[in-house]
Order: C-alpha cells, then structure tokens, then sequence
C-alpha cells in the first residue's frame, strides 16, 4: 500500500487524509459495496447504495445536522 502524497508531493498525516461522506445522511460511515465494484457505496447510517459520494467534510456536516433533526440519530 503507497503512501498518500498531497498536490506538492508531500506526505500526508492521518489529519490530512480526505474523509468520505453518505450523500443522504452525511455519515462517514461509508464503504464499498463490494470491492470488485467499487464504483457503488453503501452508507452503514441510512442504507444508501449509490455512486455518489461526498468528500466535502463541512457539506456533510449540514447534511448530518438536518438528518438527525428530521430523522433522529442513526
């Protein structure tokens, strides 16, 4: 497994690393459906199955925010 690099070519740290989100419910808790399709994702939350997926941690963070208004927390 290779190091993650940033544009500049520097190593990143467990900080730094880009986080994934469910589209629907903005959990990070999001993972391949199955890893020969990795295209599709599946959100441990909510159930989405799909190939979006978000990488914008401040997006999701409002995303997470109304689910948990509208459907309690997951």
């Amino acid at each position: 497994m290779g190091v993650e690099k940033d544009k500049e070519g520097e190593e990143k740290n467990e900080t730094e690393r880009e986080m994934l989100y469910c589209p629907v419910c903005g959990s990070p808790n999001v993972e391949w459906l199955l890893p020969q399709i990795w295209s599709k994702w599946v959100c441990k939350d909510c159930g989405y199955i799909g190939v979006l997926i978000l990488e914008d941690g401040k997006i999701a963070a409002e995303l997470r925010k109304e689910w948990k208004e509208k459907h309690g927390t997951p």
